[in-house]
């Protein structure tokens, strides 16, 4: 119980007062602090899921790839010795069951088939090679080995085969006996970054039916043309 004096001001509503008054003074600074923990704790959140988000990937780096002039690699008769250890991978791109060399340097008359090759079924091949852009005279070269060998085929690997050249070529299979059939192969060079370079073959230019032919014969069973038959 409260005693009121004289001269005392103090009530019952004074000290109640001031009683919220200190309360709402505490509350307020109670509530800044929690929402600063708040933050806080979201901070560190943020930051914890951070630490286990995937690293960036990596760039990926690519060498160039270059184009090499044969002509810079293969000296002499080069070309032929490595042209006649790797025949087989020349018939894989002609679609012929094999390619071995029998002959190398074949004169007909004032010119020289590079190489001589025979097939697994005894069908001969003339492959001349002329490490620069087709020309007319290496197109009247291979005229003339066909028709001055014994041979079913005759091969031409340049490093290009020109547009008029591939004409003649489809020309001389579609309108020729069926004894002799004509290719045309680009060899290309490529080096990757220092790499060695590697080659490959691309036929350009051969018989009109011949690739319809060459699936054939891989199906067990399928009828094959008679002249490819021999090949």
């Amino acid at each position: 119980m409260l005693r009121q004096g004289k001269g005392s001001g103090v009530t019952q509503s004074d000290v109640t007062a001031s009683t919220g008054g200190s309360e709402a003074a505490t509350s307020a600074p109670t509530r800044s602090s929690r929402a600063e923990r708040n933050a806080a704790a979201a901070a560190d959140l943020d930051r914890s899921r951070g630490s286990f988000s995937a690293p960036p990937a990596p760039t990926v780096q690519l060498a160039e790839i270059e184009e090499v002039d044969p002509t810079t690699i293969f000296q002499g008769t080069a070309f032929a010795d490595w042209l006649s250890a790797n025949l087989d991978r020349l018939a894989k791109e002609l679609g012929v069951s094999g390619l071995r060399e029998v002959g190398r340097d074949v004169g007909v008359g004032s010119f020289t088939a590079d190489l001589l090759a025979q097939t697994d079924r005894g069908r001969r091949v003339a492959i001349m090679s002329h490490l620069e852009p087709s020309d007319h005279l290496h197109l009247g070269q291979m005229i003339t080995f066909a028709a001055g060998l014994d041979v079913s085929a005759v091969v031409w690997i340049t490093t290009r085969i020109g547009e008029e050249h591939r004409a003649v070529l489809d020309w001389l299979n579609s309108h020729g006996d069926d004894e002799v059939r004509f290719f045309g192969v680009e060899l290309r060079l490529l080096r990757i970054g220092s790499s060695q370079p590697g080659a490959s073959f691309h036929v350009e230019a051969r018989p009109n039916d011949w690739q319809k032919v060459v699936k054939q014969r891989q199906r067990v069973g399928s009828p094959i043309n008679s002249r490819m038959r021999e090949f």
